[in-house]
């Protein structure tokens, strides 16, 4: 039943419309890094491993709002790419076909749960996973999944992302000292860093890399509708004046420092069978 209960959430709440998953990924052009968190991903690929396919076959896990496309348009098009993009709600793979329309290839757009990807074993060159295994409520179900997605090929591998424990951990602290209310579990919580680094050696051969970034927030709404995107799906009553204190806080930090300052910590997982 909790399962139910929580995959119905993700559904009809979270990610019934694209609005939160783009309120959270606004926040991050304020990164002082001189490469976006995709390119970053993009540049640890070994794309020349795969330079005898023609077609390189991609399946997308959890695509999103298709930023990581946007962001790497110009490299991605000097393959030819067969790609697979899915995700758990309609309204994402929607918003994925807008923001993908520029990147050339063959492209199908699927609605799939990732604890739930047989039809996709044993096809892809490349399967991407970016900040999605917390959504599952089977953690090994879902590396498993990935990795039987993967074709015999020796060079084919999965790209898997998610957050430490500490990423953009003041933004949350602050929330619960103003209001006993305010979300004590991130969705990132059963899936972060810690846990990937204990559970994925279990089911695959990896290499870790890891992006430290620091966000020097200058836009108070950005920053609101950030906190805002953890709280609206889940029908969480604030105290009344809720985002006015946390205003007052945002605009101390930006009167001291000229910025309000969030360290993040993300690590990249390269996968391949073992």
């Amino acid at each position: 039943m909790a399962e139910e209960i929580r995959k119905k959430y993700l559904k009809e709440k979270q990610y019934s419309t694209t609005k939160y998953l783009e309120a959270r990924i606004k926040i991050h052009q304020f990164t002082k890094n001189k490469f976006s968190f995709h390119e970053w991903i993009l540049d640890n690929f070994d794309m020349s491993a795969f330079s005898n396919k023609n077609p390189i076959k991609i399946l997308d896990v959890g695509c999103g709002t298709g930023v990581f496309w946007k962001k790497n348009l110009d490299k991605l098009n000097r393959f030819n790419l067969d790609i697979v993009f899915t995700d758990y709600t309609e309204a994402m793979v929607e918003k994925e076909k807008t923001n993908t329309v520029d990147i050339k290839g063959k492209k199908a757009y699927e609605t799939a749960d990732i604890e739930n990807l047989n039809k996709y074993f044993g096809k892809f060159d490349i399967v991407m996973c970016h900040n999605v295994v917390y959504h599952a409520h089977n953690k090994d179900t879902a590396l498993e999944n990935l990795k039987k997605c993967l074709n015999d090929d020796p060079n084919s591998f999965c790209s898997i992302t998610t957050n430490s424990e500490r990423h953009m951990l003041n933004v949350y602290e602050i929330g619960r000292k103003l209001d006993s209310n305010f979300p004590t579990d991130r969705i990132i919580d059963s899936f972060t860093e810690e846990v990937a680094d204990k559970l994925i050696p279990n089911h695959f051969k990896m290499e870790k890399k890891v992006e430290e970034e620091e966000l020097q927030v200058t836009d108070w709404e950005i920053l609101m509708g950030f906190v805002a995107s953890g709280v609206e799906p889940r029908g969480i009553k604030l105290i009344d004046n809720f985002y006015e204190k946390y205003k007052e806080i945002f605009d101390k930090e930006i009167e001291a420092k000229g910025f309000f300052q969030i360290i993040k910590r993300s690590p990249l997982y390269i996968c391949k069978k073992k």
